[in-house]
This record gives structure tokens, sequence and C-alpha cells, in this order.
């Protein structure tokens, strides 16, 4: 069963480096959206995978696009060269991007992000502005819909 919040939560108790962005972040920024997985933009270092690994080890965590399910705790043996995964664990699905579309690495979408408190832990979300631009960019259904209603929350603000 999936539980999005208890997995946030101990990604940010851990203090893994990363900036929330998808719909979760559409979420905070006060998107009524739903959303199955939390999305995140983060370096993909083998220091940062092999603390990621410490942190999933006990939810049984998964490659999700791999037909046999492998292991993230066992696969890839290098860790050298990874820009995304796409993990599936007893909590739910988390997504890891080194880059966000038509906003950029790690670094940019780090810079420009709001900074807000989460379960008691501070959590860097990617600005209503890129967020914008990178659910423009997707084009899906489901983005160009969350794009008018967080073109309004801005308005407001």
């Amino acid at each position: 069963m999936s539980n999005l919040n208890n997995l946030l939560e101990i990604l940010l108790e851990n203090e893994l480096d990363f900036v929330l962005i998808g719909g979760f972040a559409s979420v905070v920024h006060g998107s009524s959206m739903v959303t199955r997985d939390i999305d995140i933009c983060a370096l993909c270092t083998p220091e940062n995978i092999t603390k990621l690994r410490e942190v999933l080890k006990d939810f049984n965590p998964v490659h999700r696009q791999t037909p046999q399910r492998l292991s993230f705790i066992e696969i890839p043996k290098s860790l050298d060269g990874i820009n995304n995964l796409y993990i599936d664990c007893e909590l739910g699905v988390l997504d890891i991007h080194s880059s966000v579309t038509s906003v950029g690495n790690f670094q940019r979408v780090k810079e420009k992000a709001i900074e807000i408190t989460l379960f008691g832990h501070k959590c860097k979300v990617i600005s209503i502005d890129d967020l914008i631009a990178t659910k423009k960019a997707m084009g899906r259904s489901k983005d160009l819909m969350v794009i008018a209603e967080l073109e309004k929350i801005k308005e407001q603000k």
C-alpha cells in the first residue's frame, strides 16, 4: 500500500539533498491535483545513491521500469553515469531525475526552489514558475489542467 507522506518524510529526515518536483510539488503550491508518486530532482552520484539505498532498504525497493522488478539495493552494481531512477517500494513510487525538462539541472532547480517546512523538516520545492514551465513543456493533458490551476494560484499571491 502506498504511503507517499511517509516516503517523503523518510527522505527528509535522512537529509537527502533533493528538490520536490512534479505532482506533489503542485499540491504544495496549492493545486487540488491528486498524485500517485513522488518526483524529486537530485544528483544521482554514487554517494547519493548509496545513501538512498540505505534509507529505503527496509521497504523492498525495486526498479519499477524493469519487467523483473530488480532490486534497487543490488542493481546496478556500478553507480557511475546514472541520470534517473524509477523506484517502487512498500511506501510508494519514487522517481528521481537529475534534471527537469525546460528548467535545467539539479543546481539550477535548487537555486530557484522555495523552502518550506514539511513534517518538521526543511524541504526544497520547485518554484511555481519552474513548475509551470516544466508542465507546459511536458504538454500532457493532465499537466495542462494543472497549469491553469497553478497560474491562478500564482496570480492570487
